[in-house]
C-alpha cells in the first residue's frame, strides 16, 4: 500500500516538477534553462526527502495531510521562484541601466580619445616643425659661431703681428679669452668685437712715438726709442743701433730684426733725427722684414755649391791677376807715344839723328821706343832695309803684347766647363736621393738642385768676366800694334824725306 502510495506521490511530483519547470519557464523566457533545472531539482529532493521520511515513520499518515504539507512548500517555492524572478527582474534592469550608461561613457570616452588622439597628432606635426625649426637655428648659430670665431682669430693675427701690440695686453687678453673652451656668444659680444675693430683701425692710423724696452739680437733687454708706423711697422733706435721691430705672436713683445744694412739704417736714423720726413717701409706684412734674418751672404752661397765652387774660384783668381797685369803693363807701353813721335820727328827733320836717338833710348823697353830705335839705328840704309828691320822689331814686340791673352781665352772657356761638372755632379746627388728617399720630401732634394744651380751660376759669373777682359786686351793689343806701324812709317817718311833734301 505504501508503495502504491510513493508511486503516486512520485507520478504527482514528476508532475509537479513539469508543472513548475514549464511554469517558471513562460514566465521567465530570458532565464536559461540550467536555473530551471536547478530550482525543480531543489524541489524535487526536498519532497523526495520528506516522502522517504514520511514512509518510514509514519506510513500511516494520511496523504491528506502530507499533500497539504507539499502543497504549502510547493507555494513556498513558488513564491521564492516569484522573489527571485522579480530580484532578477530588477538586478537584469539595473544591468542594462549599467550597460547602457557604460555604453554612453564609452562613447563619450571614444570622443575624448578621438579628440586627444587628433590633439597628440597635431601636437607631433608642431613638435616635428619646432625641431626642424631648431635645428635649422642651431645650424645657423653653428655657422654664425664659426664665422665669428674665424673673424677673431683672424683679428687676433693681426694684432699679435702689429708693432702696437706690445701696448694692447687687454686686447689681447680679450680675444684670446673668446677662444678658450665652450662659450655661446652673445649680441654683446659681437658689438665688443666691432668696437675693438673700430678702435684698432682708428690706432692704424696713428703715428706714436714712445720708449719701451725691447729685446735686442742677443736675446737681452734693452730701453729704445720706437715710432710706431700704425700697424704697418715699428722702428728703433739704441745705442747708435736702428732698424726694424717685429712683434712676438705669443707674447706681443718687440723685437729687434736682423740688421737692415748700411744705407737703410742710414735713412732710420735720418727719420728719427727729424731729417727726413719719409721712412723705409715693409709693405707685405713683415714678410720682407724677416727675410732680413733669411738673407744669404755670398758666403752661405758659395758653400751650397760644393767642391767644385773651389776651382772655379781659382780659376777667377788666376783671371783677375793676369788681367791686372796686362792692364798694367799696357797702360805703361801706350803712355807718351804720340809726344815722342813728335819729338823725335821734329829732330830727323832738322837732321839731329844722335839727338832723336838719344831720346827714343829711355824708351827702348816699350815697343814703340824699341821700333823708333831700330829705325833711327839703319837710318843710313835703303827703304827696303829700313821697312824690314822696323818690320821685324815690330813683330818681335807682338808676343810681350800678346802674352796671356790665350790664357785668358782658356779660362773664360773653362769656368763655365767646370760650372757644367758641378751642374752634373748636382743632379746626379738629386737622383741618387730620389731613388733612395723617393719625392716625398722636396727638401731632400734641395741639396743637390742647390748644388747644380750655383756651381753654374758661379761658373757663368766669372767666365763672362774674363771674356770681356780677354776681348778688351786684345783691342788693346790691336792698337798698340798699329800704333807701332804708324809710328815706324812716320819715321821711315821723315828719314826719306830728310834723305831726298839733302
Amino acid at each position: 500500500m505504501v508503495s502504491q502510495q510513493f508511486r503516486k506521490q512520485l507520478k504527482w511530483q514528476k508532475g509537479f516538477d513539469w508543472s513548475v519547470s514549464a511554469d517558471y519557464q513562460s514566465q521567465n523566457p530570458n532565464r536559461k534553462r540550467g536555473s530551471n533545472t536547478m530550482i525543480s531539482k531543489k524541489t524535487s529532493i526536498i519532497v523526495l526527502c520528506l516522502l522517504l521520511g514520511w514512509t518510514g515513520y509514519a506510513s500511516a499518515t494520511d496523504f491528506d495531510s502530507v499533500a497539504g504539507e507539499v502543497s504549502r512548500l510547493h507555494d513556498q517555492a513558488l513564491s521564492d521562484q516569484k522573489q527571485q524572478d522579480i530580484d532578477i527582474h530588477r538586478e537584469h534592469k539595473q544591468l542594462l541601466d549599467k550597460i547602457e550608461k557604460l555604453q554612453r561613457t564609452v562613447a563619450k570616452q571614444e570622443e575624448s580619445l578621438n579628440a586627444e588622439k587628433a590633439e597628440v597628432a597635431s601636437l607631433a606635426e608642431e613638435r616635428d616643425r619646432l625641431q626642424s625649426e631648431i635645428g635649422s637655428r642651431l645650424a645657423t648659430k653653428e655657422e654664425l659661431d664659426n664665422i665669428f670665431l674665424d673673424h677673431i682669430r683672424n683679428f687676433l693675427s693681426l694684432v699679435e703681428k702689429s708693432p702696437q701690440t706690445s701696448q694692447k695686453d687687454q686686447l689681447l687678453g680679450t680675444l684670446k679669452s673668446y677662444l678658450e673652451g665652450e662659450r655661446i656668444f652673445s649680441l654683446e659680444d659681437l658689438k665688443n668685437l666691432i668696437g675693438m675693430y673700430f678702435d684698432d683701425i682708428k690706432a692704424g692710423a696713428e703715428n706714436v712715438r714712445y720708449t719701451a724696452k725691447i729685446l735686442d739680437r742677443r736675446g737681452e733687454e734693452q730701453e729704445a726709442d720706437i715710432i710706431s708706423l700704425g700697424h704697418i711697422e715699428a722702428l728703433f733706435t739704441a745705442d747708435k743701433d736702428n732698424g726694424f721691430l717685429l712683434s712676438s705672436p705669443g707674447s706681443g713683445r718687440l723685437i729687434m730684426s736682423a740688421d737692415p744694412g748700411f744705407f737703410t739704417s742710414r735713412e732710420i736714423a735720418a727719420f728719427f733725427n727729424g731729417d727726413k720726413t719719409t721712412a723705409p717701409l715693409d709693405i707685405s706684412g713683415g714678410v720682407a722684414i724677416n727675410q732680413l734674418s733669411r738673407k744669404e751672404t755670398v758666403k752661405d752661397r758659395l758653400k751650397s755649391g760644393g767642391v767644385l765652387v773651389i776651382p772655379i774660384l781659382l780659376v777667377g783668381l788666376i783671371a783677375i791677376i793676369i788681367v791686372l797685369e796686362r792692364v798694367t803693363f799696357l797702360s805703361r807701353v801706350r803712355s807718351n807715344t804720340d809726344a815722342l813721335m813728335t819729338e823725335v820727328t821734329h829732330l830727323v827733320s832738322e837732321g839731329n839723328y844722335k839727338k832723336a836717338l838719344e831720346t827714343t833710348r829711355p824708351h827702348r823697353n816699350r815697343p814703340t821706343g824699341k821700333v823708333l830705335m831700330v829705325g833711327l839705328v839703319h837710318k843710313g840704309e835703303t827703304p827696303e832695309v829700313i821697312e824690314i828691320a822696323m818690320s821685324e822689331a815690330l813683330l818681335s814686340q807682338m808676343p810681350r803684347l800678346e802674352r796671356f791673352l790665350v790664357t785668358l781665352k782658356v779660362l773664360a772657356a773653362v769656368a763655365p766647363l767646370l760650372g757644367l761638372l758641378g751642374t752634373v755632379t748636382g743632379m746626379i746627388n738629386t737622383f741618387q736621393v730620389i731613388t733612395i728617399h723617393g719625392t716625398g720630401d722636396p727638401r731632400l732634394m734641395a741639396g743637390g738642385i742647390s748644388e747644380a744651380m750655383v756651381t753654374t751660376q758661379v761658373g757663368l759669373a766669372v767666365a763672362i768676366p774674363i771674356m770681356m777682359a780677354a776681348s778688351f786686351l786684345g783691342t788693346r793689343v790691336k792698337n798698340l800694334a798699329r800704333d807701332m806701324e804708324e809710328k815706324g812709317i812716320a819715321l821711315m817718311g821723315a828719314l826719306l824725306k830728310h834723305k831726298c833734301e839733302r
